[in-house]
């Protein structure tokens, strides 16, 4: 297998411009990006390889600030709590219900973090990651009918990585794609193209969003025909049986 986009990776350790045992995902996703722009410049061939890892480092830089914002938040909460807890707290008869609902939140809020996927911390285990949901990719798409290869190549990925609203841009779609699928009367018969015309924007603009939806298992992407419509559907376990 071609081993392209671990040898951009591993290229980035040996020159220093990445930290091969202290992962930065935000840092290492802006820089594999900037290699992506490097060899469009060049007018080197990309394969879909890479383009699937660099989709899959942004979803995991995406996920990283999202975390870092509710880390935030629960810092913020947790003053409050701290006071709330601590050895002068007054637990009178008429004030314990209070403290005992907050004591479940922060319960609730603790096991919740614990449950929270670990990031990598070193590119080894980055790479491992990459792969592992390279091949999990590999099996939801294993199926007579293979999922669509669009046309979509790494100005796609690069411009979309550039906007700061990505994270808007893919629940606009999903929203849409619930609003499509009402509209069908249950037959869950959503196509790309119908999607494109509802949010007024071209086919790969709306297909990158779904690809991430599609790895975060939240839609599937079929295509019954070549050159026939691409259907978008929920996600379902058994989607891909053969």
């Amino acid at each position: 297998m071609h081993e392209e986009p671990v040898e951009i990776l591993v290229g980035m350790a040996e020159s220093g411009e990445i930290d091969p045992w202290n992962i930065d995902i935000v840092e290492v996703t802006d820089r594999f990006l900037g290699e992506l722009e490097r060899m469009k410049e060049l007018d080197l061939r990309i394969s879909g390889r890479t383009l699937f890892f660099a989709s899959t480092l942004l979803r995991m830089k995406s996920e990283y600030l999202e975390e870092a914002d509710e880390e935030e938040e629960a810092e913020f909460e947790e003053e409050f709590l701290s006071d709330d807890f601590g050895p002068d707290a007054d637990f009178t008869f008429e004030d314990f219900s209070e403290p005992i609902e907050r004591l479940e939140r922060e319960i609730k809020r603790r096991v919740g973090r614990k449950g929270k996927r670990r990031r990598p911390v070193t590119l080894y285990e980055l790479i491992k990651e990459l792969k592992t949901a390279e091949k999990m990719e590999r099996r939801r798409t294993r199926r007579k009918s293979p999922m669509p290869e669009l046309l979509l190549e790494a100005d796609d990925i690069v411009s979309v990585a550039h906007e700061e609203d990505f994270q808007d841009i893919t629940e606009t779609v999903y929203s849409s794609f619930e609003y499509l699928e009402g509209e069908s009367e249950g037959t869950g018969a959503v196509t790309l193209a119908a999607l494109s015309r509802r949010m007024d924007k071209d086919v790969r603009t709306v297909y990158l969003p779904l690809l991430f939806l599609m790895i975060e298992g939240k839609l599937i992407i079929r295509q019954e025909e070549f050159f026939g419509d691409i259907y978008v559907s929920r996600w379902r376990a058994d989607a891909f049986d053969d």
